[in-house]
């Protein structure tokens, strides 16, 4: 169920046309609506209001939607913040822009380094889950341990006695 707050005037952009409440923002995103009021508490969005509501439109969904990618990849509120604010505008310093430059520049470095590791660990899951079903259609029922033995020892060798798997 989507409200229209918009008039029907050909002169609405259609940015605004669609517009949601807090709550259906909230299950769209299966987040909380205190989350959202969170978000807008640390400056992040800024939603319309009509008649004392918030009102969210397709460019408030878009701006959730980055929040949300970036926490999941590890990013701190404050993190988002310092982006945020430079892709809004908010920081026109020449010395400022710089600095933030240089920060994000070592954050895509971060970002990339993860990524590669996500790939490799990521293929050695895939790998895993191709044994385990390789070794469940020939091996008995019992001796699941005997293979999680086997595989520690080959997963140790191909990344290194020093490493502890997570």
């Amino acid at each position: 169920m989507h409200m229209d707050i918009a008039t029907n005037s050909a002169s609405t952009s259609p940015e605004i046309q669609d517009s949601w409440t807090i709550a259906e923002t909230a299950l769209h995103f299966d987040i909380t609506t205190r989350a959202i009021r969170f978000y807008e508490d640390k400056g992040l969005i800024a939603p319309r209001r009509s008649g004392g509501h918030r009102v969210f439109c397709a460019i408030d969904k878009r701006r959730i939607e980055k929040i949300l990618r970036a926490k999941r990849i590890g990013f701190s509120l404050d993190d988002i913040k310092e982006f945020l604010d430079v892709t809004d505008g908010d920081v026109k310093e020449r010395k400022e822009l710089l600095e933030r430059k240089a920060r994000f520049e070592t954050v895509i470095k971060r970002l990339r380094r993860k990524r590669r590791d996500i790939e490799i660990v990521t293929k050695d899951m895939q790998d895993l889950c191709a044994a385990i079903d390789k070794y469940i259609e020939t091996a008995p029922e019992a001796g699941v341990f005997q293979f999680a033995e086997a595989y520690d020892a080959m997963f140790r060798a191909r990344m290194g006695e020093d490493f502890i798997p997570v």
